[in-house]
Protein backbone atom coordinates (compact mmCIF):
# COMPACT_ATOMS: atom_id res chain seq x y z
CA UNK A 1 0.00 0.00 0.00
CA UNK A 2 3.03 2.82 1.23
CA UNK A 3 5.80 2.40 0.02
CA UNK A 4 8.88 3.88 1.74
CA UNK A 5 9.26 7.04 -0.58
CA UNK A 6 5.34 8.06 0.21
CA UNK A 7 6.02 7.50 3.89
CA UNK A 8 9.09 10.34 3.72
CA UNK A 9 7.24 12.19 1.30
CA UNK A 10 4.07 12.79 4.18
CA UNK A 11 6.55 13.30 7.09
CA UNK A 12 8.24 16.28 4.80
CA UNK A 13 4.47 17.48 3.99
CA UNK A 14 3.75 17.67 7.55
CA UNK A 15 7.01 19.32 8.62
CA UNK A 16 6.82 21.87 5.84
CA UNK A 17 3.12 22.36 7.45
CA UNK A 18 4.61 22.70 10.61
CA UNK A 19 6.60 25.80 9.37
CA UNK A 20 4.39 27.30 7.38
CA UNK A 21 1.93 27.32 10.17
CA UNK A 22 4.76 28.88 12.39
CA UNK A 23 5.42 31.00 10.35
CA UNK A 24 1.25 32.67 9.71
CA UNK A 25 1.52 32.73 13.46
CA UNK A 26 4.34 34.87 14.18
CA UNK A 27 2.70 36.97 11.24
CA UNK A 28 -0.37 37.04 12.72
CA UNK A 29 1.31 37.99 16.16
CA UNK A 30 2.78 40.63 14.68
CA UNK A 31 0.10 42.39 12.80
CA UNK A 32 -1.86 42.28 16.35
CA UNK A 33 0.49 44.27 18.22
CA UNK A 34 -0.73 47.14 16.88
CA UNK A 35 -4.55 46.84 18.31
CA UNK A 36 -5.30 47.82 21.42
CA UNK A 37 -4.55 45.01 24.15
CA UNK A 38 -8.35 43.74 24.86
CA UNK A 39 -8.54 43.25 21.18
CA UNK A 40 -5.21 40.83 20.54
CA UNK A 41 -6.98 37.30 21.50
CA UNK A 42 -10.06 38.09 19.40
CA UNK A 43 -8.01 38.96 16.47
CA UNK A 44 -5.37 36.32 16.91
CA UNK A 45 -8.12 33.78 16.73
CA UNK A 46 -9.66 35.08 14.13
CA UNK A 47 -6.28 35.33 12.47
CA UNK A 48 -5.84 31.42 13.35
CA UNK A 49 -8.96 30.20 12.27
CA UNK A 50 -8.86 32.45 9.18
CA UNK A 51 -5.28 31.01 8.11
CA UNK A 52 -6.78 27.13 8.46
CA UNK A 53 -9.61 27.90 6.60
CA UNK A 54 -8.09 29.20 3.43
CA UNK A 55 -4.95 26.48 3.88
CA UNK A 56 -7.93 24.17 3.85
CA UNK A 57 -9.89 25.54 0.88
CA UNK A 58 -6.29 26.02 -0.94
CA UNK A 59 -5.54 22.39 -0.32
CA UNK A 60 -8.65 21.77 -1.86
CA UNK A 61 -8.78 23.33 -4.82
CA UNK A 62 -4.97 22.30 -4.97
CA UNK A 63 -6.17 18.56 -5.23
CA UNK A 64 -8.85 19.58 -8.03
CA UNK A 65 -6.48 21.64 -10.08
CA UNK A 66 -4.03 18.53 -10.30
CA UNK A 67 -6.46 16.93 -11.96
CA UNK A 68 -7.01 19.11 -14.46
CA UNK A 69 -4.72 18.47 -17.55
CA UNK A 70 -4.84 21.94 -19.33
CA UNK A 71 -3.77 23.61 -16.19
CA UNK A 72 -0.87 21.29 -15.59
CA UNK A 73 0.32 22.04 -19.21
CA UNK A 74 -0.26 26.07 -18.72
CA UNK A 75 1.41 25.54 -15.46
CA UNK A 76 4.25 23.95 -17.25
CA UNK A 77 4.42 26.51 -20.72
CA UNK A 78 4.15 29.67 -17.90
CA UNK A 79 7.56 27.55 -16.31
CA UNK A 80 9.00 27.49 -19.54
CA UNK A 81 8.08 30.97 -20.40
CA UNK A 82 9.97 32.30 -17.14
CA UNK A 83 13.23 30.31 -17.41
CA UNK A 84 13.57 31.87 -21.31
CA UNK A 85 13.05 34.98 -20.16
CA UNK A 86 15.29 35.25 -16.97
CA UNK A 87 17.98 33.71 -19.84
CA UNK A 88 17.17 36.48 -22.52
CA UNK A 89 17.25 38.93 -20.21
CA UNK A 90 20.42 38.13 -18.88
CA UNK A 91 22.47 37.76 -22.46
CA UNK A 92 20.87 40.83 -23.09
CA UNK A 93 21.99 42.90 -20.64
CA UNK A 94 24.18 46.44 -21.46
CA UNK A 95 26.22 48.76 -19.71
CA UNK A 96 23.40 50.41 -17.90
CA UNK A 97 22.71 47.39 -15.80
CA UNK A 98 26.15 47.51 -14.71
CA UNK A 99 27.15 48.22 -11.01
CA UNK A 100 28.71 51.74 -10.13
CA UNK A 101 32.07 52.20 -10.41
CA UNK A 102 33.58 52.73 -6.50
CA UNK A 103 34.81 55.97 -5.96
CA UNK A 104 37.29 56.92 -3.02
Amino acid sequence: MFESSDVLTILLLVALEGLLSADNALVIAVMVLGLPKSEHKAALSYGLIGAFIFRFAATLLAVYLIRVGWVKVAGGLYLLYLAIAHFQSRSGQDASHAPPKATN
